[in-house]
């Protein structure tokens, strides 16, 4: 299934032309790296598959309710809760079913209190919910947040650490690491590698790999492996 095509694509800033007749399509699980010297306009073409910005000439369409999220270059996130309540607030919908079950949980204890139709309704409706949680890894949401944070050098003593005690550097990783636990149907993500270390750029490497989503990417990093690994499209 194509979950995005941009068609005829142009840029312009006054009479200078950034780029003009892009093509692209992305299918469902695919691997793009988007190529192009420094200046060439990558950064420009991402925010506008991403939305963010409109072309002067052609049309990006994509598949219906399509989840997207889109990482720019060395964009931090701006928070006053710590990180792992903004973590936290990826699976807000999780969360949301999680409290509805411990409702229904007390009711269930109480028999007595219902009709047996009514309490025929409540186990009905708790074992939908239960299936609901664990469709949406309910049950291991909070082990997928240590295992990310734990892959960008975040240590256990700092989840409960403000956002706003971070340095740049951090706030860009953690960023992304949000992005990854949101897990779109296509994650757009110009320059990830930046202030990443190799143990966590190998990290990095592994989970994208086995991600499975769409992936378009920018990266300088490492450039001759990431094109052997992204089965890379040449683009611009």
């Amino acid at each position: 299934m194509i979950l995005l095509q941009a068609q005829q694509i142009e840029r312009r800033f006054g009479a200078e032309v950034l780029f003009t007749n892009v093509q692209l399509e992305i299918q469902e699980h695919a691997r793009v790296a988007l190529v192009g010297r420094n200046g060439a306009g990558k950064s420009t073409l991402l925010k506008i598959l991403a939305n963010l910005e409109a072309p002067d000439e052609g049309t990006v369409t994509t598949k219906k309710e399509l989840t997207l999220s889109y990482l720019a270059q060395n964009s931090g996130l701006d928070s006053n809760k710590t990180l792992w309540e903004e973590m936290l607030s990826v699976f807000e919908n999780v969360r949301r079913i999680e409290a509805q079950m411990h409702t229904l949980e007390a009711q269930i204890a109480d028999p007595s209190a219902f009709s047996a139709d009514e309490y025929n309704q409540l186990l009905t409706r708790y074992d939908q919910l239960q299936h609901d949680f664990s469709m949406l890894n309910g049950y291991g949401y909070e082990a997928s947040i240590r295992s990310v944070l734990h892959g960008f050098n975040f240590a256990p003593e700092r989840f409960d650490s403000p956002i706003s005690s971070l340095s740049g550097g951090q706030r860009t990783r953690l960023a992304l690491a949000k992005a990854l636990l949101e897990k779109p149907d296509l994650l757009i993500l110009d320059e990830p590698t930046n202030h990443l270390d190799m143990n966590t750029l190998a990290w990095l490497e592994t989970y994208l790999q086995n991600y499975t989503g769409a992936l378009l990417l920018v990266s300088h990093d490492r450039s001759e492996e990431h094109t052997s690994e992204l089965q890379s499209q040449e683009i611009i």
